[in-house]
């Protein structure tokens, strides 16, 4: 089973992370530009969004149709350049790296069934932790890359969710105003 676990699963993670899920998103999108020669895709979506990708294809950006019709050109390339922070310093290798590395531990635990759960609990609250510090460098990122503080405040006070927890994969309005405020 600990090699079922550790072979099957592993990949399976991979090939949906770099693979499947940027395949989606490509056929569902269209190339509108480049920044920092990663294309930018838009997708078709109402929602107020943007995210990247890191892909078999290369890393892009995804942004919505609904950002682009409710923000004007600067607010977007603020989001932008966040996403491109989440690119430049490698968030999603950070975070595949550790999904790969509980996939492994847990492959070892499953022998001890009371190790379970709690393990899959810290697992989680782990994840959530590093989502929202890595969140947060990125915000640094967009505000260094813009010069321009303000853009990034105003997309957080407008779209962050106004309450977070301890599994809130973006850390709450307070946390990051105050971070962008630090940066020099």
């Amino acid at each position: 089973m600990n090699l079922f676990i550790t072979f099957v699963l592993v990949p399976l993670v991979i090939i949906l992370e770099f693979i499947v899920v940027p395949a989606l998103v490509l056929k569902k999108s269209t190339k509108i530009s480049y920044i920092d020669n990663y294309p930018i895709f838009m997708i078709n979506s109402s929602e107020i969004n943007a995210y990247s990708l890191t892909s078999i294809w290369g890393k892009f950006i995804v942004v919505s149709k609904g950002l682009i019709l409710n923000e004007d050109k600067n607010h977007v390339y603020a989001a932008i350049a966040h996403e491109l922070g989440h690119i430049k310093l490698n968030h999603h290798l950070k975070m595949n790296l550790f999904i790969v590395m509980i996939i492994v531990i847990f492959s070892f635990l499953i022998s001890y069934p009371i190790l379970l759960i709690p393990f899959t609990a810290f697992a989680l609250i782990l994840q959530r932790y590093i989502s929202r510090k890595l969140e947060l460098n990125a915000d640094k990122y967009a505000v260094k890359m813009t010069k321009n503080r303000q853009l990034l405040e105003e997309l957080i006070i407008k779209y962050n969710d106004r309450k977070t927890t301890f599994l809130s994969t973006h850390p709450n309005i307070q946390a990051r105003l105050k971070n962008i405020n630090n940066v020099k």
